[in-house]
């Protein structure tokens, strides 16, 4: 038998406030100047029908990817769409952008240590796209074998191409942080023999850059994969410290503690990246951290998240303390 209930709204009450923008976005720096990316699921394998090509270890996830060209940042469904989120944080960030010149002069060439290159018109997409739906803009800046050698320090030569492009147009960098999921060293894009030790004298270089060039930019990270030890149902037949098992299949990693060891300049903002397990694409290398459709909405699932989030606290207090939220 139906039964109703009413609501009172006036009568509840509040549990937590949250920021207005915590329902954002990534945009890939791939999508942006086109690029290597995921392999978009075929009819079959959405409804299920489709087996998903097995992989015997991390050198098989080429073969779950493509080549996809520039996204249509112009594009009105897409705009129409994404203002429905209402007020977001827009991120442009991912590997690629670790790896990516930025062509803003139309020489038209990338330069040697480089995967790719970013256009001026390009970017200036991405920055009409920020101001049609009412966003705030986050990125990451290239650090790789293009900038510097893994001996030299980072250097503000490419950053300040961005920054400075973004700001003269209108539309400045709001947050940055230095790269995307930095515990995977070179596997990110970093210069070839990269170790904690060289990230954290680099994101002391940047962050202090920023402090001093554009001290509005909120400096957010260290942007890692975590540092929980859960993974899939149950917690996974392996623990992990790096981030639900995914950099497990990377091999040379760094913890959050390695990454900030020794650094001077203060975090902004605490991020991390949260892996609750791995799709189907890698399901048959990590059986342990797949979670079944049927799962992913239990109550098991929440409390793995749950887990996994609270780990997190205590390096937001080392490393952000005192700030809300950080």
């Amino acid at each position: 038998m139906p039964q109703v209930v009413k609501l009172a709204p006036g009568e509840l009450k509040a549990l937590r406030t949250v920021d207005e923008r915590l329902m954002s976005y990534n945009i890939e720096m791939a999508e942006v100047t086109g690029g290597t990316f995921w392999k978009a699921y075929t009819p079959g394998q959405i409804a299920g029908t489709e087996e998903f090509p097995p992989s015997k270890n991390i050198a098989d996830m080429a073969n779950s990817m493509q080549v996809y060209p520039p996204i249509d940042l112009y594009n009105e469904k897409l705009r129409a769409l994404a203002r429905q989120f209402g007020p977001v944080w827009v991120r442009v960030s991912g590997t690629w952008a670790s790896k990516t010149y930025y062509d803003f002069d139309g020489a038209g060439v990338t330069p040697e240590g480089y995967l790719n290159r970013l256009t001026k018109e390009q970017w200036i997409g991405v920055l009409d796209f920020v101001k049609a739906v009412g966003g705030k803009l986050l990125i990451s800046v290239a650090n790789c074998p293009g900038l510097h050698s893994v001996d030299e320090p980072w250097n503000p030569s490419e950053a300040e191409k961005i920054f400075a492009l973004s700001k003269e147009y209108g539309v400045p960098i709001d947050a940055a942080e230095f790269m995307n999921e930095p515990n995977m060293l070179t596997l990110s894009g970093a210069p070839e023999g990269y170790t904690a030790a060289d990230y954290a004298r680099d994101q002391d270089l940047f962050f202090a850059w920023v402090r001093a060039n554009y001290p509005e930019t909120v400096l957010v990270g260290p942007c890692n994969t975590g540092d929980d030890d859960t993974m899939g149902p149950g917690g996974g037949e392996e623990k992990s410290a790096h981030g639900g098992g995914i950099a497990n299949l990377m091999g040379n990693v760094a913890s959050c503690d390695d990454l900030m060891a020794g650094t001077k300049e203060k975090l902004d903002v605490y991020s991390y990246h949260y892996y609750n397990g791995i799709s189907e694409r890698l399901a048959s290398i990590m059986p342990a951290s797949h979670w079944q459709a049927d799962q992913a909405t239990t109550e098991e699932y929440l409390a793995v998240a749950g887990k996994s989030c609270r780990a997190n606290l205590p390096l937001r207090d080392k490393y952000c303390p005192g700030v809300p939220g950080g």
